[in-house]
């Protein structure tokens, strides 16, 4: 495998759940969230280890992704968000007010640079 370079970004996002939604409601939207990463990561070469946590008490949904080739942190920002958003729609999400790269950023974003990662 040749290396390259790549970028863990974790962002965080609040759930807009419904009224009687309970704690099991958040974690079971989060399986279902997780359940769609992995399969878009079989299609695409361009991330992976995909990981989903939830927190049933502050409504969150945070989301980690290795992203590969891309070097300037707002490209990087905008591809994860993509494929987050992807992910959430097949998981029966909507996203009416997503956030871009040009306006309102994630609730939290955690970003990390790693060089020459030679893929598994």
């Amino acid at each position: 495998m040749s290396e390259r370079d790549a970028t863990q970004l974790s962002p965080q996002f609040g759930l807009s759940m419904l009224p009687r939604t309970n704690r099991e409601d958040v974690h079971a939207h989060g399986e279902r969230v997780m359940q769609e990463l992995l399969k878009l990561e079989r299609c695409n070469s361009d991330f992976s280890d995909s990981a989903v946590s939830t927190d049933a008490e502050q409504s969150t949904i945070t989301v980690d992704l290795l992203i590969f080739g891309l070097v300037e942190p707002t490209a990087v920002l905008e591809r994860a968000l993509a494929i987050i958003r992807t992910a959430a729609h097949a998981a029966g999400g909507a996203t009416p007010v997503w956030p871009s790269v040009v306006s309102d950023q994630p609730d939290q974003v955690r970003m990390e640079k790693t060089y020459d990662l030679t893929p598994a």
